[in-house]
């Protein structure tokens, strides 16, 4: 379509209003473990430290880390401007934005794919625009596109994997399905939806063609460029990991689930507290009252209205698809022992999107028969009312009041503690045992020394052993009592002497830092 409508316009402005609600959060959080450690990877890439990220223990696939190591080359990092008070606020912002520019990117791209992919399946403008407001407004959406975290960009792939399917091109489906996965592991779960969707398509152009067997052909013809496609992609993941293993590294898949504990099914007793935790978290995918009422009321009707009819449509078809992914993503995720973490959730939203916008559509068309009122102007009620409803929740979400997605607040100052250990003398000793992955980024290029210290008392007999040789520095986060440091290191004769206090955005404390200093006397 080579004619820009209203209907483009206004999704426009749902890609510049997404883009503004994200970048406060962007700003104003300090990095999550996930994300620094993301960041440092992306700097062993990027100068060519160790390029495939053989000396670390990676549980990723490779994707994410190789566009954070080009999104630093291209905006730069904030090394040698943490240590100055001047430019500090400037190099973190460089820093934050450089590494969390794959997931906004991914977060932006995710509101017209899911736009193209409603109006794919459903020949619906209005259907297509609610599904993209929902996208754009929606503080879960909005909270993990301001991430690093490698769910955004899986997101983005695997709906453009689905939106490529509907469109008939079963080879770029393929391709943006094992990108999917090669970001993340769990991005299998957008193979079964794309081929889904696949069916879908095909299902619908079986009256356009009067041969069975050409029916057969070009469905087969269509489901083996999936395959292939999906496989090459597959093919460079492996063999990627494969040089990884002979240079010692141990591979990603073994590593990600041994840091799961191993996958198991849940006991009994975990049933009723993993749905609570799971209902916890779900709710903030909208976060308004009426929104989450009109869907869990209007899920059951759009089931009901997709099997009664007896031949089915590719609308009745995509219905029921994706309920049914949906369905079965949440019990996978509730009754297998995976993590109750909320960035797990992320790929229902596109899913419930859409059909949100298919449940507001119905609904605008039965206001239309029963009051008789013009069909263009239920719409528009029903669907302004849409966005009405979304947008003081997703204000709130760009000033991060909902506790979903990244920091909010627990790491502020870090970049401080970080500009503080920067200028340390060459060879000073920092201790961690919270703040590894941080420390990892934010210390990558500083002439300090690193060490693990396990328990208080290895810490301890370490300081005896070495603490006169040079200066040595921990860090306490404000959830992280040094009591029993103090008493391990007194024991040894020496003790903790406060040199920096930073605080959180509400004027808590959030980190101290502590020389180790002999005890006069001792």
């Amino acid at each position: 379509m080579r004619r820009w409508g209203a209907d483009r316009w206004a999704l426009v402005g749902f890609l510049l209003l997404a883009w503004g609600l994200r970048l406060p959060p962007i700003l104003d959080n300090r990095f999550h473990p996930d994300e620094a450690l993301y960041g440092y990877w992306g700097l062993l890439i990027g100068r060519g430290r160790d390029p495939w990220l053989a000396s670390v223990p990676v549980y990723k696939p490779p994707l994410l880390p190789y566009l954070v190591a080009g999104a630093q080359a291209l905006f730069g990092n904030s090394d040698g401007c943490l240590s100055s008070d001047g430019c500090r606020a400037i190099g973190m912002a460089a820093s934050a934005f450089s590494v969390r520019l794959t997931g906004l990117a991914a977060g932006l791209l995710t509101v017209p794919l899911v736009a193209a992919l409603a109006y794919a399946l459903y020949r619906d403008r209005w259907t297509a625009l609610a599904a993209a407001a929902v996208v754009a407004l929606s503080p879960f959406a909005i909270l993990f596109s301001a991430t690093a975290f490698t769910d955004p960009l899986m997101v983005a792939l695997g709906v453009a994997a689905c939106a490529a399917a509907a469109r008939g091109r079963p080879g770029w489906a393929g391709v943006l399905a094992g990108l999917a996965v090669a970001t993340k592991q769990t991005g299998v779960a957008w193979v079964g939806l794309a081929a889904g969707v696949q069916i879908a398509d095909y299902k619908s152009q079986i009256a356009n063609r009067k041969s069975r067997i050409a029916n057969w052909s070009s469905f087969i013809g269509h489901c083996s460029l999936f395959i292939v496609h999906f496989l090459l992609v597959l093919v460079l993941v492996f063999a990627w990991d494969r040089v990884r293993v002979g240079q010692g590294a141990e591979g990603f898949w073994r590593v990600g689930v041994t840091g799961y504990g191993g996958l198991r099914l849940i006991w009994p007793q975990e049933l009723w507290t993993r749905l609570r935790g799971w209902l916890e978290l779900g709710r903030y995918v909208l976060v308004s009252p009426v929104a989450n009422g009109v869907l869990l009321l209007g899920l059951p009707a759009l089931v009901w209205r997709g099997i009664a009819r007896r031949r089915f449509a590719r609308e009745s078809l995509a219905d029921l698809l994706f309920v049914s992914f949906g369905l079965i993503y949440a019990l996978f995720h509730w009754l297998w022992a995976f993590p109750v973490w909320d960035r797990y959730l992320l790929p229902l939203v596109p899913v419930l999107a859409i059909l949100l916008a298919r449940i507001l559509s119905l609904l605008a068309s039965a206001i239309y028969r029963v009051t008789s009122a013009a069909r263009h102007w239920s719409l528009v009620i029903v669907h302004w009312s849409l966005f009405i409803l979304l947008l003081c929740p997703a204000f709130n979400a760009a000033h991060s009041r909902y506790p979903v997605g990244g920091d909010h607040g627990a790491y502020d100052g870090i970049d401080e503690v970080a500009a503080f250990l920067r200028d340390l003398p060459e060879g000073a000793v920092v201790y961690q045992h919270w703040l590894g992955w941080h420390y990892d980024y934010y210390l990558f290029d500083a002439p300090v020394y690193l060490a693990y210290w396990p328990t208080p008392a290895w810490l301890a007999q370490d300081v005896r052993a070495f603490g006169g040789a040079e200066p040595r520095y921990v860090t306490f986060p404000a959830w992280e009592s040094p009591g029993r440091v103090a008493r391990a290191l007194g024991g040894v004769g020496y003790g903790l002497e406060a040199v920096l206090t930073t605080t959180r955005r509400d004027g808590a404390r959030s980190f101290t830092v502590y020389r180790i200093v002999p005890v006069a006397g001792q």
